[in-house]
């Protein structure tokens, strides 16, 4: 087969695929194109090539880079009930174990080759508001909402406080282990999580037991 007929091929095979299946090999593209090069040099035209697509078959869809790249990355990350963040917990799991799950989960994630991918993406959003404020909107809420849900189980447990189910402590866990294994590439064990939830999480979110009174005399 001749290059010229291997185009032809290439051509035909991008105008029979059609809706969903189109959509689907160009975010999978995207993702394959900021795995390996990165935001910065991410690009339509690169996805495109990838995609065996024309660039106005993305630009339909999605108008600025930034879209494709937030909804690429949002497409191939777990959801957050595979992260162990959903309030269907069974009954035996306490909140604070259910949280170890979730941060061994996050872990997990942020060490996989979708955490250069979202490493990429926040490094980039710090000085692009448009990209921060689709990562939030399109990323990040659906997963605040979720820890948002476990908390509020743990209300109807008596297992947290009613004044910590709000979205910055939702955050908490996610940002720290983010902070520690994106930016600043610090190894996260079983101990490190451990720590996390102990020091931090249980001071920030448990009910406060009454000290029993001493007798007097």
């Amino acid at each position: 087969m001749t290059a010229a007929s291997g185009e032809v091929s290439e051509l035909a095979l991008a105008r029979r695929r059609r809706g969903a299946e189109l959509e689907d090999a160009i975010l999978d593209a995207a993702f394959d194109e900021l795995s390996e090069v990165g935001y910065t040099s991410f690009s339509v035209e690169g996805v495109a090539a990838r995609a065996h697509t024309g660039k106005a078959s993305i630009y339909r869809r999605w108008p600025t880079k930034a879209e494709l790249a937030c909804e690429a990355m949002t497409r191939r990350m777990p959801t957050p009930s595979e992260c162990g963040i959903a309030p269907a917990v069974p009954d035996e799991v306490t909140t604070v174990d259910a949280l170890r799950g979730v941060a061994r989960a996050i872990t997990r994630v942020l060490k996989s080759p979708a955490g250069d991918v979202i490493r990429s993406v926040k490094c980039e959003a710090a000085a692009d508001p448009t990209l921060a404020r689709l990562i939030d909107e399109e990323f990040q809420a659906p997963r605040r909402a979720a820890m948002l849900a476990l908390l509020r189980r743990g209300v109807a447990r008596g297992e947290v406080r009613p004044e910590a189910v709000t979205p910055m402590v939702a955050d908490v866990l996610p940002a720290l282990l983010t902070h520690r294994l994106i930016l600043s590439r610090e190894p996260v064990a079983e101990a490190t999580i451990t720590e996390i939830v102990e020091q931090v999480l249980i001071p920030l979110i448990s009910v406060q037991r009454a000290s029993p009174r001493r007798p007097v005399g």
